[in-house]
């Protein structure tokens, strides 16, 4: 199954006409449309509302390691030599409130350009942005998805309507920006749904004794290892050889969680091309 927010109906309009969804009757707390593979909510505006939202309808789902969620909205940007409708996938998630930063994991090919987004809780001037993206509801929605998906399974995804200035935006530019954009971002939704399927089991006993073995000698933590062992099934999914991938590792020679680090990036390089 396929999760998708929006903060605006003028942004999930082209999903739910497009995607041929329904309205869901049985919810009146928000604005739900699904099939038999998306369900969508439209959150409203702003970190509070979008988490509630959000936190209401997968609360009431089973969650799989199968799904995927995705928030998809209009975004501002302090980068004046970004073209407005632009759109980008987000790499960092930074909340200016607690500073606190997220990092989804960005395990699959995508045809986006990628960016950090930075969300308020006021609209915000240019000066105060240090993310070249800006939003309203990305770090609050990251924290509410974290607690029914993994990194890899919860994707942002913004098109750029304005330089932190809104004074001539109106709905039919917003609708423009998101009619331009939102068949490429279901024909790669349509991808990873079709190729990629978690739901399964994809690693062998041996499989997954040989990435536990391969964790400790490069001495990775649990998050490390979380990261690592998606990768490898990536790389499983797209019909490769991990056995002899993951013997290379087994020969490294680690003396830190640094040097683990600095390997597992190599990997991430070497597999996400």
């Amino acid at each position: 199954m396929i999760y998708i927010s929006t903060a605006m109906y003028i942004e999930a309009q082209e999903f739910i006409k497009k995607l041929g969804l329904k309205r869901d009757n049985s919810i009146n707390k928000f604005e739900v449309f699904k099939n038999d593979e998306v369900v969508l909510v439209i959150t409203g505006v702003g970190k509070v509302k979008s988490a509630v939202a959000l936190t209401y309808l997968l609360a009431r789902q089973e969650i799989t390691p199968n799904d995927l969620y995705i928030n998809f909205g209009v975004c501002g940007t302090r980068d004046r030599q970004v073209s407005q409708g632009e759109v980008f996938l987000c790499n960092k998630i930074m909340d200016n409130d607690t500073k606190f930063t997220f990092y989804p994991d960005i395990l699959f090919k995508h045809p986006f350009k990628e960016a950090g987004i930075e969300t308020f809780s006021t609209v915000v001037v240019e000066e105060k942005a240090q993310e070249p993206l800006v939003d309203m509801e990305a770090s609050a929605l990251y924290q509410a998805a974290s607690v029914f998906f993994k990194p890899h399974q919860i994707f942002f995804i913004k098109a750029v309507s304005d330089y932190l200035n809104t004074e001539n935006i109106d709905k039919d530019f917003i609708s423009n920006i998101i009619e331009k954009n939102v068949d490429k971002v279901i024909e790669w939704l349509n991808h990873i749904k079709d190729n990629f399927h978690y739901g399964r089991e994809v690693l062998t006993q041996y499989e997954e004794e040989l990435i536990k073995k391969v964790s400790e000698n490069l001495k990775m933590s649990a998050t490390m290892e979380n990261e690592f062992k998606q990768l490898i099934v990536y790389y499983k999914l797209l019909d490769n050889d991990i056995t002899e991938l993951l013997n290379t590792y087994l020969k490294v020679e680690c003396k830190s969680k640094n040097e683990g680090k600095m390997h597992l990036a190599e990997l991430k390089r070497r597999i996400v091309k």
